[in-house]
Parts: C-alpha cells; structure tokens; sequence
C-alpha cells in the first residue's frame, strides 16, 4: 500500500518475515551476514561473499542492501554503486540499538532527500554515536555530527 502511493519501504527484519517481506520489493532491506545466509541458503565468510549476497539481493529488485559491519561500518548496494562506509574507531560503551538507530537515519535521510551516499554517512554516523551511550537506541547530536566528519566512505569494485 505505501508503495503504491509512492513512499519508500524499509524493512528490517529477520527470518520468515524476512523471507516473505522482500517478495514486496522494499526500497531498501538492512540484513546482517546471517541473515542473509538463512535468506539466500548459503555460507557467508568473508566480506567479498557477504557482497555478492547483498548484490544478489539487489538484483532480485530491492532497491537499497545496506549491510552493517559492527565496528567496520557498513556496506550499501544500490544501482548507484557498491559502497562501505568506516566510522573512526571510538570507544564502545553499548551496542544495544545501533541497528534500529541505523535504519532510523535511513529513513530521515529519505525523507530529507539525502543522496545514498549521504545517507549513508549519516546514518553510521548515528549508529556510531549510539554506542557512545548506555540508553538503548539513543544518541547525542553532537556525538553525530564529530563522527560524520571522521566517516570515510568508499566505492567498491568488483569484478564479475
């Protein structure tokens, strides 16, 4: 229904859900590296395998494969390109809600018109900033904005 009035849909979930949500074609799908195994019915073990499988993803028509990497970023696949964006190192206070706070920056980086890449950024950014706290799924503006400046983000190649 959302996507037939023109709005973008993030899915973020696992297993069966998972499973059954893509049929629909979200705009973009945030799994992690076992998710996607269960997904695809395969073994992921590095990070050229977990490309392939968000890239196999995309093609299947989902729009936008972001995969987190934990402390290594993450990984967006898009008909723009391949890209991995890196938080500087920082010291980890809590984990709990980096993921949902990612997938929030996504969606206010939708909504603001952001580029991919830009969402990109942000989005890590927030997520980065997360574990800085020990609320759940909480952040500081501040802590946000010191660590967009530090993202490095790169293009990916790869060679079919």
């Amino acid at each position: 229904m959302a996507k037939a009035k023109d709005k973008k849909v993030i899915l973020d979930t696992s297993g069966d859900l998972l499973k059954e949500g893509i049929k629909a074609n979200p705009t973009m799908i945030k799994p992690n590296s076992e998710e996607m195994e269960s997904l695809l019915g395969i073994s992921i073990n590095n990070k050229d395998e977990i490309i392939k499988s968000a890239l196999k993803l995309h093609q299947s028509g989902i729009e936008v494969v972001v995969v987190s990497l934990g402390g290594d970023g993450a990984l967006l696949v898009s008909k723009e390109g391949i890209y991995q964006g890196r938080p500087p190192k920082i010291d980890v206070v809590n984990t709990v809600g980096c993921g949902d706070s990612m997938v929030a920056a996504f969606a206010v980086g939708f909504e603001r018109g952001y580029s991919l890449v830009d969402s990109l950024k942000y989005a890590i950014s927030v997520s980065a900033a997360n574990v800085l706290t020990n609320s759940t799924g909480s952040f500081k503006q501040e802590d946000a904005e010191s660590i967009y400046k530090d993202i490095e983000i790169t293009k990916i190649n790869i060679e079919n």
